[in-house]
């Protein structure tokens, strides 16, 4: 009796420092959390969640606010979580040409583009001018299966609509279904994210690089499933290995994985669009920060003039690791 006692009295012990060293692992700097308020609401946000450890330090949306989170080119993360989804299911290789996939791009066949040059930026694509982007187009598909590359594929970074709405093409091609069909089965309905769907262009083509209607809750979901390394509420949705790849910087920019911002120098990785429409990671800190910006002023000469590698400091500061 006296030795079930005395074990059960060690576990109790074990437990209570579990539990304590949990508990005090982190600690939360409200001052900062309220310093991030305060800067979001000045630089024109209309809605902010940061997240912490399973639950929100932060939640704020602007009453006079109605409209629904345009993601703008934070979509182009998810676009790359999805091609994630299909190389995991043994549909898609990174490395194969995306001739495989798209024969009739004949500029990226000829070229031998690779589908992770696509992930990549470097297809060698280069950033067009609006009159001449994809923007000004009325069907989207049609221009980019026409498009001729600009420079050699792997050789040059240049941050590239085309090339994503390429992956989009893929992502159609080997799941058999539509863009908007295949995010849904592949992303959003495993993530519970009702409040999310693809725009589509003037021809009826579903747009995954820019523009998807979503809610700062549904973001959160995705930001959740970063940080977890591909699971969420105890499924596993994406491989750890295709997370960690997608935040791992490739060869020729030391600032982008695979469609994901880097911020090697605070530890964070970014999904984020004009105006400031963004998801950012800290693993170390296991945050989460979730910023939109739709009825505010979207004025394009001071589209997100205040983002500095201050305002992440800001942000990894609000948690601090013990």
């Amino acid at each position: 009796m006296y030795k079930f006692s005395k074990k059960l009295l060690i576990l109790f012990i074990f437990l209570l420092f579990i539990s304590s060293y949990k508990a005090q692992k982190y600690r939360v700097d409200q001052t900062k959390v309220d310093s991030v308020l305060q800067f979001c609401q000045s630089t024109g946000a209309n809605a902010v969640l940061l997240y912490h450890d399973e639950k929100d330090l932060l939640k704020w949306k602007d009453p006079n606010c109605d409209q629904k989170m345009n993601t703008a080119s934070m979509v182009k993360s998810w676009t790359g979580l999805v091609v994630g989804a299909l190389v995991d299911r043994g549909l898609i290789n990174i490395d194969d040409p995306v001739c495989n996939y798209l024969p009739e791009w004949k500029s990226g066949c000829d070229s031998s583009v690779t589908v992770e040059n696509l992930l990549t930026m470097t297809s060698g694509l280069l950033k067009k001018p609006a009159p001449q982007s994809i923007l000004a187009q009325k069907d989207m598909n049609k221009f980019v299966l026409n498009l001729d590359l600009d420079t050699t594929p792997g050789t040059q970074w240049s941050y590239s609509n085309e090339g994503v709405q390429l992956l989009g093409l893929i992502i159609e091609r080997v799941s058999g279904l539509n863009a908007q069909e295949a995010f849904k089965k592949y992303l959003f309905k495993p993530l519970e994210m009702d409040s999310s769907y693809l725009y589509q262009d003037e021809a009826g083509n579903f747009i995954v690089f820019g523009g998807t209607s979503t809610t700062v809750e549904d973001a959160l979901k995705i930001g959740i499933l970063m940080l977890n390394e591909g699971m969420y509420k105890g499924s596993q949705i994406l491989s750890e290995n295709w997370v960690k790849k997608s935040v791992s910087p490739g060869s020729i920019s030391k600032h982008y994985g695979y469609l994901w911002w880097l911020d090697k120098s605070n530890n964070n990785f970014a999904a984020m669009g004009d105006f400031g429409q963004m998801t950012v990671v800290f693993p170390d800190e296991k945050l989460v920060f979730v910023r939109q910006q739709s009825c505010s002023n979207n004025n394009q000469s001071t589209n997100m003039n205040w983002m500095s590698p201050e305002f992440l400091l800001l942000l990894k500061q609000c948690v601090i690791v013990k």
